[in-house]
């Protein structure tokens, strides 16, 4: 089975402030004794280089099947308005991963169901075998001490990342995310308040893709790009009038 992941792609300026702040990260993780597992641009786990994304949606499929999973995608990008993402602050996830939370809009919302929507079908029931921090998907289901919507989410989609409702409660599960680093230890804890201001991570995503998955929530692999065809709603301009995305996770010549 192949793990996959649908992520809307960051524009370049972020891309590359994204990767910038995991070298910084990184770094600071070694000398404080605990290293990362992976630093954003470079490869991982014998892939391709770990791309900057906001995960929307994870399923397994086989791999002759990746390739409808890229084709529903490319098709609901499409008919989709660019989307604007706010920075908003940083926050470490339960095993200590460092990450950049853009602000949750409706908007966010929208693409996520209308994700869950057109890729879901497509999963068939499967369970992916383990989750971004190595868990077991399945033992995580028969487990009844573990959060009970977390129990259900999973069961009914396969993920268990998705706000149903918006109010703030136990559904509300969708926190649109950059991962910049993963440390080894997962009781430690990175200093952030030093970082730039979270609201200089903003800008406007162009687009969606499929990605192979390697551990630790990282995407390794591109198995297609998907387009954004309109503005976002207030823009300017003409959308993407080319068809064509760029997909840009590598680190640039001359980086580390």
């Amino acid at each position: 089975m192949e793990t996959v992941d649908i992520v809307a792609v960051l524009p370049r300026h972020l891309d590359d402030t994204a990767t910038t702040l995991s070298d910084r990260l990184t770094a600071r993780m070694r000398d404080g004794g605990s290293p990362s597992w992976f630093r954003l641009g470079d490869p991982f786990d014998h892939a391709g280089p770990c791309a900057p994304h906001v995960s929307l949606f994870m399923l397994a499929v086989e791999p002759d099947e990746v390739p409808g999973v890229v084709t529903a995608t490319r098709a609901l990008a499409a008919g989709m308005s660019a989307l604007v993402a706010e920075g908003a602050f940083y926050r470490h996830n339960p095993v200590g991963a460092p990450e950049l939370y853009f602000r949750k809009t409706a908007e966010w919302i929208e693409l996520q169901r209308a994700v869950v929507e057109a890729v879901e079908p497509l999963r068939r029931g499967r369970l992916r075998d383990t989750d971004p921090a190595g868990e077991s998907v399945a033992g995580i289901i028969g487990d009844p001490t573990q959060d009970p919507v977390r129990r259900e989410q999973l069961t009914r989609f396969g993920y268990d990342e998705i706000t149903e409702v918006w109010d703030g409660g136990a559904t509300d599960r969708f926190n649109p995310h950059v991962t910049l680093a993963w440390p080894v230890d997962p009781g430690f804890r990175i200093d952030l308040t030093d970082l730039p201001p979270a609201a200089e991570f903003s800008g406007v995503l162009p687009g969606l893709a499929v990605y192979g998955m390697s551990r630790y929530g990282t995407c390794t692999t591109l198995f297609g790009a998907a387009p954004f065809a309109m503005s976002p709603i207030g823009g300017s301009g003409g959308g993407n009038t080319t068809g064509r995305l760029d997909i840009h996770s590598a680190r640039r010549a001359g980086g580390e």
